[in-house]
């Protein structure tokens, strides 16, 4: 969908983490946003790439691991999880994808989702809701992007309360 790290979700996602003093890596998918088709072998591509490059990251023996993810990148998260260990991730999927599921259900997470979003169902919620190790948060009346079309100034407080979520999530111990 085209959704940034610079986007409000994901920028201030950053920002709580970068002043909790935790080092960030902000990996986008570009290629997403220029092309309209969603094909598998790019998602298997982007899946590779991003392990790779967090399998740098890595070297410098990070004592946590924290995954703030969004949408699409949800999916490519909870992949690098199962490949890197799900308990050695923690894991925030913003407004997940059904491909995501397995990833959640296999894992000890945060989960956030709207009402009205029309990629992750209110079954899909019911589902991981059954799962004591999900954290849900369910936002009322919001969509994939975790605002509300009809009201600015809830869409502004969603977004402030969930980048508090996030300050919760990366101050964890």
């Amino acid at each position: 969908m085209g959704y940034s790290c610079d986007r409000p979700l994901l920028h201030y996602a950053r920002k709580a983490a970068l002043l909790s003093g935790c080092d960030v890596l902000s990996l986008e998918y570009g290629y997403f946003k220029t092309n309209n088709s969603f094909r598998s072998d790019y998602l298997e591509q982007t899946i590779h790439e991003a392990y790779e490059t967090i399998q740098i990251a890595l070297s410098n023996s990070y004592k946590r691991i924290f995954f703030i993810s969004k949408s699409l990148g949800t999916s490519i998260a909870g992949n690098i999880s199962e490949l890197l260990g799900y308990d050695i991730i923690n894991n925030m999927f913003l407004t997940p994808i059904s491909h995501t599921i397995p990833h959640i259900i296999k894992s000890k997470c945060t989960v956030v989702v709207g009402t009205n979003d029309k990629f992750f169902s209110k079954e899909n919620i019911d589902l991981i809701a059954t799962y004591s190790s999900v954290n849900l948060h369910i936002i009322n009346d919001a969509k994939h992007s975790l605002e509300v079309d009809e009201d600015c100034m809830k869409s502004i407080e969603i977004l402030k309360d969930i980048t508090g979520l996030c300050l919760d999530f990366v101050s964890k111990k």
